[in-house]
């Protein structure tokens, strides 16, 4: 039936359990998995804290603070290949095929649906924690807006993590 399985992960807490899910799915389906992991663009927050507060600048602070935004978008970059090891191993450990994808600075709904029209993926598996606070209930969440906006089944795992 489903033949390639994007499996989007973040890396994060309950996240870990919404891909060993997914990876079961695949082995059960005899599915490969393409593993995804999109960092988005460096956020304000970040960006504010990587300058300098005076506003007489020095050279060397324009330096300092390019050093910092480098360091920010190399641990972002960090996160998103521990995210993908994760489901790289346990794609292995359950004989399941993988190809990683890391995808920088990208909206990760516009990424998680750019990788699974260019991977040829037949199913989307997305884990959702459920709570989807304040923003979230505002304007939508990641789920929702890959949900409504995908051209292949999504398959939406509430990722509630080990009882």
């Amino acid at each position: 039936m489903y033949k390639n399985i994007l499996l989007p992960t973040d890396g994060l807490g309950k996240c870990a359990f919404g891909t060993c899910h997914g990876v079961l799915l695949a082995k059960d389906l005899k599915a490969k998995v393409t593993a995804v992991c999109v960092t988005d663009k460096l956020s304000a927050k970040e960006i504010l804290k990587a300058y300098p507060g005076s506003e007489n600048w020095s050279i060397s602070d324009g330096a300092r603070a390019k050093d910092a935004l480098a360091q920010a978008e190399e641990a972002k970059k960090e996160l998103a290949e521990k995210a993908l090891t994760v489901a790289e191993k346990m794609c292995s450990e359950n004989g399941v095929s993988c190809d990683k994808v890391h995808l920088p600075g990208e909206d990760p709904v516009d990424g998680i649906l750019q990788v699974a029209k260019n991977s040829k993926c037949d199913l989307i598996f997305l884990s959702t924690h459920g709570n989807p606070g304040v923003l979230g209930t505002l304007f939508g969440t990641v789920a929702k807006k890959v949900l409504s906006h995908s051209k292949v089944p999504v398959l939406i795992h509430h990722c509630g993590g080990p009882k």
